[in-house]
């Protein structure tokens, strides 16, 4: 029976890339929000903040908007857009280069 060399090297590629773990999607829980740590399943130490990048999805801002009200009264009001992580919340995170990086790309619903 004759093994094709292309398909031996693309298995042997599959499975060095699968060993390597370049990346790997994770769950923790945010200790503190400034500076940000996290807490990952399964493991004793903390993240620090170091080894983390946050997204736009969990960066609190807000949006300051003016208007006049029924009186005709100018009125500026701050709105949150994106709420500031907090203690306690389940975050979706990529761990990268083996673990040296986290990239916090979402809250978990719920």
């Amino acid at each position: 029976m004759a093994v094709d060399l292309t398909t031996v090297l693309q298995q042997m590629i599959q499975q060095t890339t699968a060993g390597l773990k370049p990346t790997d999607l994770c769950f923790g829980t945010v200790l503190t929000p400034a500076p940000v740590s996290v807490q990952l399943e399964g493991t004793m130490q903390p993240i620090p903040a170091e080894a983390i990048t946050l997204t736009s999805s969990v960066v609190g801002r807000s949006e300051t908007v003016s208007a006049n009200d029924t009186n005709g009264d100018r009125v500026t009001v701050t709105v949150p857009i994106v709420h500031p992580l907090t203690a306690g919340e389940r975050v979706i995170m990529l761990r990268c280069n083996h673990g040296q990086n986290f990239l916090i790309l979402s809250r978990v619903p719920g």
